[in-house]
């Protein structure tokens, strides 16, 4: 008797022969399972609009801003040293060859610091890259020479070649975008350079067709023994009413990866988190950006900001860069037909920035583990750079974390360094303890209302399972709710940090509710679980129509029993990009200099070092009206010395720093409002700017947002 043998079977179907094939299968005694296979819709994560130069030879190069180190363009030496082969061959010095390709000198100066770590020699070489797309432009001149036929198939046609299927349209660009991120080769005069330069890089093709569970589960179980890193930028349809994760099958083939891939050590898989942001949808709802075996990877602008199609979710580990705005910069990569790009966007093109990031470390210490990298990704990723943004909190093990972009932007500097095998010890065994109540009963909820379960927990102490250390925290949970996207649930952990599992989504008319859905968070990451969580579940909406009912819930605690040796100090967030990343770039802040308690603030914000959370700081009812009294003023004054001053040129215009806004919206966040801190008028303020049509200039758009917003509060 055969067993262990996945068997698919290809027909022509139709809903008798299926029954027919399904009733007779699962009547063997032989088959210990049989399902019928449906297509998915899956979405590449481009996302979609409405209608240290000469350090190598790529053309390129100088427009990779998100790689580069600043400075100004006159330090540039090229012309002076004539550098035409590689780093390393010439031995570049950072301080003497770093530029400048910001388009506006009031940019933000930020980078991946993925220089340094070159500098060091480590440019991925050994390590095996694919990408799950919709092909692979193998025989590109820019990844020719690191392209790796034992990393790619064709899993639409069922051959071994993954080269894209061409159209008018170049509809199939996506996967050569993405592995041209990774491994574009450097010093060959064609297009840019690749993160990971000396790896090796894949492509599996399997968007362009049917997706089913089985397809999915092949591409992401593909030669787990030589494949390192698997880079996908897709995922259920980012519409902010889809509710869906991996199948059967493609679960299976994700714990195979992580308990069997690399030799037992685990496959690493990077997931962009989604760019449903103007949909309003929540990579909550994503069960593959939502699942502990993968490290969802965020996007943020060019200006250091959330961009337009980015998600909020409790389950994003880290931020790369890609586009934002219209007149923002974007990513450079290969192109299909031999071509180059320097208009790949959306989280699509962050996931394989990431990656290419990953490899370098696999490079620096080939043994480390799947949950190794997550705890260096956690540890070494900034929060300085994104500082402007809100949503920002410190959990109880005194780590800064975001809904928007995880713990922070990558740092590839920092994380190789830690990754060194001479630094770096492996994190202790996972152990996983599951919290429920046996005697639970069904509780009502209705339009407008709230459940709030206490869970008092001794996270497993004493047993063999037991977890001192967070790592992910999960609520599965079976929800019946008449309108699904009228819920709002949020966990708030026995040191206090509150944790938003599911944002509201208004698109999404679901009568379904959620069936043992796993809400995943990391927001907890370090922290001791014993003690009592709070859940609350929320109908945020008034429609009188709506109920439904909590059926049941269990809380699973994934982490150590033990606390990770390099967390037994704790983080100390420094001024790493004091001088290159200072996010204020040219303009200063001069409007709120009286005002002592930003002054304090924009302390706290360029050194936060790490403790045990603390409580929000305490104002008196004055200073926000003062605040925004400063900041109307300012603002309108600002606008009439534009509209009584003579005609100027486009750059001469005066503009009022978003800075003013950000500093002074943020004494509205006070503790009197809702506990979940992105649950106030400055996160709603803002909410509403990434949302609003498109003015003139930024800054137009900021002060019509906030207006819109203070007169609805009126």
């Amino acid at each position: 008797m055969m067993s262990g043998f996945l068997i698919v079977v290809t027909l022509e179907w139709n809903v008798t022969i299926g029954a027919i094939w399904n009733g007779a299968l699962r009547d063997r005694q032989i088959v210990s399972w049989a399902e019928q296979q449906y297509e998915k819709k899956r979405t590449k994560r481009a996302a979609q609009r409405d209608s240290a130069e000469n350090l190598f030879n790529d053309p390129m190069w100088n427009q990779q801003w998100y790689l580069l180190i600043w400075t100004s363009k006159e330090e540039a030496p090229f012309e002076k040293t004539a550098l035409e082969s590689c780093i390393f061959q010439q031995r570049i010095k950072l301080q003497s060859n770093k530029q400048d390709t910001r388009i506006t000198p009031s940019l933000p100066k930020l980078d991946l610091h993925v220089i340094p770590v070159w500098q060091k020699g480590i440019t991925g070489k050994g390590v095996v890259i694919t990408v799950l797309d919709d092909g692979l432009e193998w025989n590109h001149t820019d990844i020719y020479a690191n392209y790796d036929p034992q990393a790619s198939y064709d899993f639409n046609d069922n051959d071994h070649d993954p080269f894209p299927r061409y159209d008018p349209t170049n509809e199939n660009k996506h996967g050569t975008r993405c592995a041209g991120e990774i491994a574009m080769q450097a010093n060959n005069k064609k297009c840019g350079v690749g993160v990971a330069y000396n790896s090796k890089v894949g492509g599996i093709r399997m968007l362009d067709g049917i997706v089913t569970d089985a397809i999915e589960a092949s591409s992401i179980g593909f030669n787990p023994e030589h494949v390192d890193i698997y880079s996908a930028s897709w995922g259920p349809n980012d519409d902010g009413k889809t509710v869906e994760g991996p199948g059967r099958l493609a679960q299976k083939a994700f714990e195979y990866g992580i308990n069997q891939g690399r030799n037992g050590k685990g496959s690493i898989f990077v997931w962009a988190s989604g760019n449903g942001g103007r949909q309003g949808d929540n990579c909550d709802c994503d069960g593959y950006t939502d699942s502990i075996y993968t490290i969802s990877i965020s996007s943020a602008s060019q200006q250091g900001l959330s961009p337009w199609y980015a998600e909020k979710c409790s389950s994003t580990l880290a931020t790369a860069y890609s586009s934002g705005d219209y007149t923002d910069q974007r990513i450079t990569s290969a192109d299909l037909h031999d071509e180059c790009t320097e208009t790949h966007t959306g989280t699509s093109a962050s996931a394989p920035l990431a990656a290419g990031i990953f490899a370098l470390a696999l490079e620096a210490n080939p043994n480390l583990t799947w949950r190794d990298m997550q705890h260096l990704v956690v540890w070494t990723s900034e929060y300085d750079p994104l500082a402007g943004n809100p949503g920002w909190k410190k959990n109880g093990a005194g780590l800064m974390v975001n809904s928007r972009f995880g713990f922070g932007l990558l740092n590839a500097k920092a994380l190789v360094d830690l990754a060194d095998p001479k630094v770096w010890k492996s994190v202790p065994e996972k152990k996983e303890c599951i919290v429920k109540d046996n005697s639970f009963e069904p509780r009502l909820l209705r339009a407008n209302g709230e459940v709030t379960i206490e869970i008092p927990t001794k996270a497993c102490e004493g047993q063999e399972n037991s977890v001192a250390s967070l790592e992910h925290v999960q609520f599965e949970a079976t929800i019946e709710y008449s309108r699904r996207g009228d819920l709002h649930v949020t966990l708030t952990s026995p040191s206090g940090t509150s944790t938003v599992l599911l944002a509201e989504r208004e698109r999404d008319k679901s009568p379904n509710g959620f069936k043992n859905w796993d809400f995943m968070s990391v927001h907890t990451w370090g922290e001791n679980p014993a003690g009592t969580w709070v859940l609350r579940i929320t109908d945020v909406s008034r429609r009188i129509q709506n109920e439904g009912r909590i059926v049941n819930w269990k809380l699973i605690l994934h982490g150590t029993s033990v606390q990770p040796e390099h967390m037994k100090q704790p983080r100390v967030y420094t001024n790493y990009n004091a001088v290159q990343n200072d996010r204020r770039g040219a303009e200063k802040m001069t409007d709120f200099v009286e005002d002592h308690t930003t002054q304090e603030n924009l302390k706290e914000k360029s050194k936060v070092t790490g403790g045990t959370s603390s409580s929000t700081d305490k104002m008196g009812d004055k200073i926000p009206s003062e605040a925004m009294l400063h900041l109307l003023q300012s603002a309108f004054s600002r606008q009439m010395s534009q509209n009584r001053a003579p005609k100027k040129t486009p750059s001469e215009k005066l503009n009022i720093p978003y800075e003013h806004f950000y500093q002074a919206l943020e004494k509205l966040n006070k503790p009197s409002q809702l506990r979940d801190s992105e649950e106030s008028l400055y996160s709603d303020y803002v909410d509403l700017f990434y949302n609003t049509k498109s003015y003139k200039h930024r800054d137009d758009r900021l002060l019509q947002a906030l207006v819109d917003i203070l007169n609805e509060e009126n």
